[in-house]
């Protein structure tokens, strides 16, 4: 399929890659433009500035998930700002390419490295860990082996807070895994790997304004 064979509502994700640096944004597919290959999409705003994808060194793949198949990549697509008579603003995202299946991808994961308490089971003692990362689909911790032994396929249960002071904005999400993963470390830390039971309501939105403003700092821009 070509990028304007994309319905209008479509969800979609473009992952933009600047230098060595990557980032996730989602965004909606607004209108198509056939005679274009192209699509009008939803922009990305930071406040009340819209996110630009141009330079030299940036480069941007739309990647669309079907529901109950793999996704759908479109690569090195090209995006600009538009804006209509009605003073509607959109991302213009033309590809000439025909859309590539890939296989599934894990979620977009933010390093963390917070402080946590993490509970087995049910009405058991906490132990202190550190929460390694996070995805809209799982997370990592860290555990010191001579303070807590977890085994795979056990459930556990944290509550992660934080505050991102540039948009002045609090969060607070209670996070229940099962553990598919474990590796130890030399230095006696053991990391486990665990998938969410269930979606988490604002996670997605979290990591994505996380992950911006990371990479607005870091840039300095």
């Amino acid at each position: 399929m070509f990028i304007s064979d994309l319905e209008n509502g479509s969800k979609i994700t473009l992952s933009i890659k600047i230098g060595s640096e990557n980032v996730e944004f989602v965004s909606k597919v607004m209108d198509v433009v056939p005679k274009k290959h192209a699509i009008l999409a939803e922009v990305v705003k930071d406040g009340d500035k819209v996110v630009s994808f141009n330079g030299s060194n940036i480069f941007v793949d739309v990647y669309f998930h079907p529901e109950n198949d793999s996704p759908i990549v479109f690569r090195n697509v090209k995006v600009i700002v538009y804006k209509d008579k009605s003073e509607n603003v959109y991302y213009v995202i033309a590809s000439n390419s025909i859309g590539i299946t890939v296989n599934r991808r894990e979620a977009f994961r933010i390093y963390v490295g917070a402080n946590i308490v993490v509970q087995k089971g049910l009405n058991r003692s906490a132990n202190d860990a550190i929460l390694k990362d996070i995805s809209s689909t799982g997370f990592g911790i860290v555990v010191d082996s001579a303070v807590a032994e977890y085994e795979i396929n056990q459930t556990i249960h944290t509550v992660f807070n934080d505050e991102i002071e540039e948009v002045n904005q609090k969060y607070s999400f209670q996070l229940y895994g099962i553990i598919m993963r474990k590796e130890e470390m030399e230095n006696g830390k053991v990391i486990y790997g665990c998938r969410l039971n269930s979606k988490v309501r604002g996670l997605d939105t979290y990591i994505m304004i996380k992950e911006r403003v990371r990479l607005k700092n870091k840039m300095g821009n």
